[in-house]
């Protein structure tokens, strides 16, 4: 639904599921992910996640190591796609398959495979982005993914998104996403799952699972873990100056009267 867009940022808003539109567009810095294209989500499982990501300034170090399954009992001929927000530059994007280097092209950010019933398949993913949440940032992402979009089909309204602007706000961002989904929409099962976000100390998280989370201090750094496998997505990390207006900020993104 048009007038839910972002919610899925805090899961304070709305328990409820989101739409297609919503999820796509939510465009805040995030760790990098899979978004799986073919093949139902229920036949994939996650037997291994590990996410990892240091924030400094204006950027994050970030790392993905997933390994997927077939669990179901038939052959799966499927595609991901390498959601990547935010780059500092293509060469600072490394990414392996099974162990072999692959090069990430933003033009088609995409691997193809194959997966015999119970075979798994391994990715790793290494990108330094950008945390720095901004109008300009924001429009350059969305005419990357326009561009890619229309190649296939069109519809993405990046106009709709400019609405937006007049009541976002924008800062230093780090978000916690699906981290392996289908379509970027429907959750695969975890059987595994660890996170760490070592991020600097005027840093908070905003989350409506915080239970799942363990906070500690290194040095100069607030270092947050998580082992849970499911609730850990829409976790937002940002300056502790920043947290009531990106609140309040979100409750009106995601009000039923704010019409998009």
């Amino acid at each position: 639904m048009r007038n839910r867009i972002l919610a899925i940022i805090l899961g304070l808003v709305m328990a409820g599921a989101l739409s297609a539109e919503a999820q796509q567009r939510n465009m805040l810095p995030r760790f990098p992910e899979l978004i799986i294209e073919k093949g139902l989500s229920e036949n994939f499982e996650v037997t291994e996640c590990a996410a990892r990501v240091k924030i400094s300034a204006n950027d994050a170090d970030a790392s993905l190591k997933v390994q997927m399954k077939n669990v179901s009992d038939k052959p799966i001929s499927s595609s991901v796609k390498f959601r990547v927000l935010y780059p500092t530059s293509e060469s600072q994007v490394r990414i392996s398959v099974d162990g072999k280097a692959k090069r990430f092209d933003r033009a088609n950010p995409r691997h193809a495979f194959e997966l015999q019933p119970g075979a798994t398949i391994s990715f790793d993913i290494n990108a330094r982005t950008s945390v720095n949440y901004s109008v300009d940032s924001v429009r350059k992402a969305l005419r990357d993914q326009e561009d890619e979009n229309g190649r296939r089909k069109k519809g993405f309204l990046m106009e709709d998104f400019t609405k937006l602007f007049e009541r976002e706000k924008f800062g230093r961002r780090f978000m916690v996403g699906s981290l392996v989904s289908k379509w970027g929409l429907f959750p695969v099962d975890f059987s595994k799952a660890s996170i760490e976000v070592s991020v600097p100390a005027e840093f908070v998280m905003v989350t409506a699972n915080a239970e799942i989370w363990q906070q500690s201090q290194s040095g100069n750094s607030k270092v947050f873990k998580s082992d849970a496998r499911e609730n850990f997505s829409a976790a937002v990390f940002l300056p502790e100056g920043d947290r009531e207006d990106f609140i309040a900020t979100q409750k009106v993104l995601s009000s039923d009267n704010f019409m998009h």
